[in-house]
């Protein structure tokens, strides 16, 4: 294993080793045993076998800032932005794909212009947090699914965007001896090819959650089955979540992209609550890939909120369907698009008529930049720069090394310095 680089200054410098042991901040499993290599092209994945950390781990470590696609040095495309950021009048600061100190850096110069603040997957994240405002939840964490869950029900998703969930959480055995697991799917793939799967449409999935409650209380369900689903197969479901001793229901909210989705997730944590009363159940929402459960815990404890939080004279402002990123562009409500997206090359802010300041990854490309687009490259927390993560369950926060160290700024340094020239131009 690798001794930890040394912090110099704001970027990071090595030490003699070239190999770490690391986190991999490309999915919300934040997984902490990557061991990779420093070589002169870049870092290379010595283990696991992921392919989605082997493509994204190898970025290149500079950039080339630009204003309306053409080639400029950082200070003129900080000041650029700086001074799109000035004149605006509602500012949208989305994506938010970063780590805890730029999202920290994110919600400073928020409060400073008076803007939103929204993650790239705030449409995903807030149908949970519907659910879980309504009523409150009850959730379990990763180790509690790997040491404790003998039955595991997968709704609406087969976990595949979380390329080792199955290795770290399912296939691995347990701190507390032999256990034996089931799995079981609804939706048309067994989850992880194991199991058993019953196809259904995920729309169809918070009736057959409702017509699960029914049954549980002693009612008569739906005689013919849900969406497919006969009525002796929900019966025989019943029994085995009845069953377990400890049972998981897992969904992915971003999965469920349908009109009032939030009331499927719904019906899940109040078929758990319900299936308490018998044995031991808990919900496990995935996600966190990006930064949004960072981008979430940050906000949540500087303002009181979850995101969807604009900042006015008065304080933070929380206006969950007003302040919609979507919305906000669409209604040229937002008049400034500042985009901050680290991790994956491929998550590129939207088209928009309003002027975009974006700070990517620098193997970003934006194939159609206005003239008064701004794009800053900055480093990736990780790789180029040590940095802290949450995991997908909320419970760990979890410390990213950077192995390769970049000139670039980090999203946060940069953030910084946006505001730092904003300052300069008004003195």
């Amino acid at each position: 294993m690798g001794t930890e680089p040394a912090l110099c200054g704001p970027f990071l410098i090595h030490r003699h080793d070239r190999v770490f042991e690391s986190c991999c901040p490309f999915c919300g499993l934040v997984c902490d045993d990557v061991r990779v290599e420093v070589e002169a092209s870049g870092v290379r994945v010595e283990r696991p076998d992921c392919a989605r950390a082997r493509s994204l781990f190898a970025v290149p470590a500079t950039g080339q800032s630009r204003i309306g696609g053409q080639p400029v040095e950082a200070i003129a495309a900080l000041r650029a932005a700086a001074a799109l950021l000035a004149q605006a009048r509602r500012p949208l600061i989305g994506g938010l794909a970063c780590d805890v100190a730029g999202q920290r850096a994110a919600l400073d110069l928020a409060e400073r212009v008076g803007g939103v603040v929204e993650h790239m997957n705030g449409a995903a994240q807030f149908r949970n947090w519907l659910a879980f405002q309504d009523s409150g939840w009850m959730t379990t964490t990763l180790s509690e699914v790997r040491n404790r869950a003998d039955l595991i029900v997968f709704a609406g998703t087969d976990a595949s965007r979380f390329p080792r969930f199955f290795e770290r959480c399912i296939d691995a055995g347990s701190q507390f001896g032999p256990l034996e697991r089931t799995v079981i799917t609804l939706g048309a793939t067994p989850a992880g090819g194991r199991g058993t799967a019953h196809a259904i449409e995920p729309v169809d999935l918070a009736a057959l959650f409702a017509d699960l409650r029914i049954r549980l209380a002693g009612g008569t369900g739906a005689p013919n089955g849900i969406g497919g689903v006969p009525a002796a197969t929900l019966d025989a479901l019943l029994a085995s979540m009845k069953a377990a001793r400890y049972g998981v229901l897992v969904w992915n909210a971003a999965e469920l992209d349908f009109p009032h989705a939030d009331l499927t997730v719904q019906a899940m944590v109040e078929l758990v609550r319900d299936l308490n009363r018998e044995t031991r159940w808990a919900g496990l929402p995935l996600g966190g890939s990006d930064g949004d459960t960072s981008a979430s815990q940050v906000c949540t404890w500087r303002t009181g909120y979850p995101l969807r939080v604009g900042f006015d004279p008065a304080g933070p402002r929380y206006e969950p369907l007003l302040f919609e990123a979507s919305r906000l562009l669409a209604a040229g409500e937002a008049d400034t698009l500042l985009w901050v997206s680290v991790f994956d090359p491929a998550r590129t802010p939207p088209e928009t008529a309003c002027p975009r300041i974006v700070l990517g990854r620098p193997d970003m490309r934006l194939d159609a930049m206005g003239p008064q687009d701004v794009f800053i490259p900055v480093a990736v927390p990780g790789v180029h720069h040590a940095g802290i993560l949450h995991r997908m369950d909320g419970v760990v926060s979890l410390p990213l090394q950077g192995p390769s160290p970049s000139a670039l700024f980090s999203a946060a340094q940069a953030l910084a310095a946006i505001q730092r020239e904003m300052t300069h131009a008004a003195a």
